[in-house]
């Protein structure tokens, strides 16, 4: 029937990504071109258009792979209640993880919005819209969004899943417009949510700990999904009862881990944004951690010099040319490390 099943397609990926250590191939022809109207609201389904670059998607741990973007992924296919998901959605999946840097997927497994690297929480999110209706169930900072509407070549298009949008629609504060934001968030308009939005919805909106809370959350929609059609807006937002009420009490983050300071122990530095534990970081990783590490999400200008700066001294340290750069080429003396901090002139 072309149908798997979650749970068998879970543990063959697990076994998958443990054993495959080697980079993602990067054929110059790759256009998908599948992801046609009308499939299930939750699906990835989008057409793709560029080369997958040099990242890996290798997940070391079984707990890291459940807990991750590709099991984030695997959430939004197919028939949640049957736990089913047809192929085609499987090869769209597989197709549109490859592309994805191994930064934007520490953003999506972190609950960040993937422009700037700052939690989707943090401020106000955005959805990107087109005629009207929304393209595809990811959140962006609203500002983030906007800018990337007026700054997208050949037409703005979601930098996860890459359905193109027109418009940006910014989400309601949800204690001043309960009923706008719910309506804002229902991505297929069906006045409930299903599991697969919620996860989305809930990281962007809250400071949860998205690991608990995604492995919590399939008996949690049971329980809120009383018509057995999804969770209403009452089951939502009730004061006393509603699952967001339930979710502030107790799934908000406690404490934020620190970043080590890259200045007084880089190898903790690394290690802290080596999330998949496979002792190298992409560019983008780095750059990602440099954002954050230096606050400097909302300073284009310092942003886009330290950019510049990796993409310039990248080439003298990656010498197999593979898109990465292991732990004792970025924390010895005089390597990488070393040579951002010179010439991003940090420090005393």
């Amino acid at each position: 029937r072309g149908l798997v099943e979650k749970q068998e397609l879970v543990e063959l990926l697990v076994q998958h990504f443990r054993t495959s250590k080697k980079q993602m191939p990067q054929p110059s022809n790759l256009q998908p071109t599948f992801g046609a109207a009308g499939g299930s609201p939750c699906s990835p389904s989008a057409p793709l258009h560029r080369p997958p670059s040099a990242a890996k998607i290798v997940q070391d741990e079984v707990e890291e792979m459940r807990s991750g973007a590709i099991k984030k992924e695997l959430e939004g296919l197919g028939e949640s209640t049957r736990g089913l998901v047809e192929k085609q959605d499987l090869v769209e999946l597989l197709v549109h993880m490859r592309l994805l840097d191994g930064a934007q997927k520490q953003a999506i497994a972190c609950a960040e919005c993937v422009i700037c690297f700052d939690p989707l929480h943090a401020e106000p999110a955005g959805v990107l819209t087109q005629r009207g209706r929304r393209t595809c169930r990811h959140f962006l900072h609203h500002r983030c969004a906007l800018q990337l509407k007026e700054s997208s070549r050949g037409g703005p298009h979601c930098p996860i899943c890459r359905r193109k949008f027109d418009s940006v629609l910014k989400i309601p504060d949800v204690e001043t417009d309960g009923a706008a934001w719910f309506k804002a968030v229902d991505l297929d308009g069906d006045h409930a949510l299903q599991e697969c939005e919620l996860l989305e919805v809930l990281s962007a909106q809250l400071p949860v700990d998205s690991r608990r809370l995604e492995q919590e959350l399939p008996a949690l929609f049971r329980k809120w999904n009383v018509s057995g059609a999804g969770i209403t807006q009452d089951g939502m937002l009730h004061p006393q009862r509603g699952l967001m009420w339930h979710i502030r009490k107790e799934f908000l983050k406690t404490a934020s881990d620190s970043i080590p300071d890259i200045l007084q122990d880089k190898e903790a530095w690394f290690d802290h944004f080596d999330h998949d534990r496979s002792q190298s970081l992409e560019k983008a990783e780095i750059v990602r951690a440099l954002i954050k590490t230096f606050k400097l999400s909302a300073d284009r200008d310092k942003l886009e010099h330290m950019r510049g700066v990796v993409d310039g001294v990248w080439g003298v340290f990656d010498t197999d040319g593979n898109g990465t750069i292991d732990k004792d080429e970025f924390v010895l003396r005089d390597n990488l490390a070393d040579t951002i901090i010179a010439n991003l002139r940090i420090g005393p």
